[in-house]
């Protein structure tokens, strides 16, 4: 849910860039409905939009990262990118 930039500046490994305004359609054509799918973004706002956009879509597994890259770094997750 991050622009491409902010993506390359640091990331959850192996996360999946996907504009907003292109989620739905994007994550149908490259993602099974059953899959966990585990969304974060720039607020927790953000996230909460796009976690709604998928259920809507038909995806079953979804969970938003309270508190986005910042908490999951913090919380001593896998990270990669230039500054991770």
């Amino acid at each position: 849910m991050r622009d491409r930039h902010t993506y390359n500046h640091g990331h959850i490994t192996k996360a999946i860039p996907i504009s907003l305004e292109n989620l739905a359609q994007q994550a149908k054509s490259a993602l099974h409905t059953k899959r966990h799918i585990y969304i974060y973004g720039d607020n927790d706002e953000q996230s909460t939009h796009a976690a709604q956009l998928l259920r809507k879509a038909g995806f079953t597994d979804v969970a938003e990262i309270q508190g986005g890259f910042a908490a999951w770094k913090a919380a001593g997750g896998s990270t990669e990118g230039i500054a991770a």
